[in-house]
């Protein structure tokens, strides 16, 4: 039988740094698809358009989050967040650098969370989780990949 539970933090994302350019490419490509909606009189996707764009650069700006992830009988605490085994479908341990736990929800909104392991031992994990859910092997989500490469 496996641990009671499992214990470990990870940073919520990977910090990226951002040269001014990239601020500035960012702007005025999004100022460019704004009055592009304004000329084409869809001044409701112009409003998004900024607003998305406002909230990308105050994400930017922030540091990535120690997060205190914990593996139970129960379920998954994300920081404050629980999870039931319930509410997930299956999982997938990583075993390249870094290991990652990527977990196949049964909800619509988030398919697949990715979670960065840490120095946790993959097998640890994986050992674990077969208790409580199928092993099915995920891959991370190609917009995830595309995303980190754009340095969002």
């Amino acid at each position: 039988m496996a641990s009671p539970k499992i214990e470990w933090q990870a940073y919520d994302r990977l910090e990226q740094h951002h040269r001014p350019d990239w601020y500035w490419a960012v702007g005025i490509i999004a100022l460019s698809i704004t009055v592009t909606s304004v000329l084409l009189n869809n001044v409701l996707f112009a409003v998004l358009v900024v607003i998305s764009t406002i909230a990308l650069f105050l994400r930017t700006l922030q540091k990535p989050q120690l997060v205190c992830y914990e593996l139970t009988s129960r379920g998954l605490w994300a920081g404050k967040e629980f999870s039931p085994f319930s509410s997930f479908e299956s999982f997938w341990v990583t075993e390249n650098e870094p290991a990652k736990l990527i977990i196949k929800s049964k909800g619509i909104i988030i398919p697949l969370s990715v979670i960065p392991l840490a120095d946790n031992d993959p097998q640890t994990i994986r050992d674990f989780l077969q208790d409580y859910l199928p092993e099915v092997e995920h891959q991370e989500p190609l917009s995830k990949h595309i995303m980190e490469y754009l340095g969002f």
